[in-house]
């Protein structure tokens, strides 16, 4: 049901071949790839690379994390497609995307339309590949609340249309729990640290709230990937720290 990896950005001045390293010695299972410094859109020939590298360690691509967003083209169909072709050479099933540059309650409806009727020229174009896209549950975007969210995956109506789930720092606990379980059926893969508004902490010091994070995707059912997301201190050496955590509340 769930799968532990690690999301590459967490890493940017790491070359794919030091990420790999580590992660592999982590016990980690795959890898978020992302499209800002290891696999550019466009560069199938890193792509292709990564690829090879990425299975001759041992691992999974779980996902290509793009940083194409909703809103922004005025031929998406055109726009998208070295985002997509690339993904295609990396071997990843899912493409993380993002959901504009306005919170939710900025949103005109106009707007809000407009971005559901891209996202499913974008999802016609990913079917045909069998890649699922999925919008980051993150601030300043039309995802930024699980209400909003749940929204626009309606107003898209596509299957191959879901969601990346994380808690929100700026929010409570308790909306943290309830955004969960109300998108937990509609969840492809999950990014997980321990943050708040002050700053990021080691993964261990969330441990309360994210067995209960975790107990909502288990009785949602289905499989996900929990991807680390960005180490408390920024270091390539706390992975395994981390990554020993996030396992052994997967087996506990």
């Amino acid at each position: 049901m769930f799968a532990a990896g690690l999301v590459s950005v967490s890493f940017r001045e790491e070359r794919p071949e030091s990420i790999l390293r580590e992660a592999s010695a982590a016990g980690l299972s795959g890898i978020e790839w992302g499209g800002d410094v290891h696999v550019p859109p466009g560069d199938l020939d890193t792509a292709r690379s990564v690829a090879r590298l990425t299975a001759g360690a041992g691992l999974q691509v779980f996902a290509y994390g793009s940083y194409y967003r909703l809103g922004m083209s005025a031929n998406p169909a055109s726009d998208f497609l070295p985002v997509l072709d690339t993904a295609e050479a990396l071997g990843a099933p899912f493409i993380r995307l993002w959901g504009g540059r306005k919170g939710s309650a900025a949103l005109s409806r106009p707007e809000f339309e407009q971005m559901a009727g891209e996202m499913r020229i974008l999802a016609g174009l990913a079917a045909e590949r069998e890649i699922t896209l999925t919008l980051e549950c993150h601030a300043g975007t039309l995802t930024d609340d699980y209400p909003s969210s749940l929204r626009f995956l309606a107003l898209v109506g596509r299957p191959n249309v879901q969601m990346y789930w994380q808690p929100n720092q700026f929010r409570s606990f308790g909306y943290n729990l309830e955004a969960a379980r109300a998108l937990a059926p509609h969840t492809a893969h999950l990014h997980v640290f321990h943050w708040d508004a002050r700053g990021r902490y080691p993964l261990r010091e969330g441990e309360a709230d994210w067995r209960a994070y975790l107990g909502a995707f288990r009785e949602a059912g289905g499989d996900h990937a929990l991807l680390l997301e960005f180490m408390h201190d920024g270091r390539l050496s706390t992975l395994r720290e981390t990554a020993a955590t996030l396992k052994e509340w997967l087996s506990s």
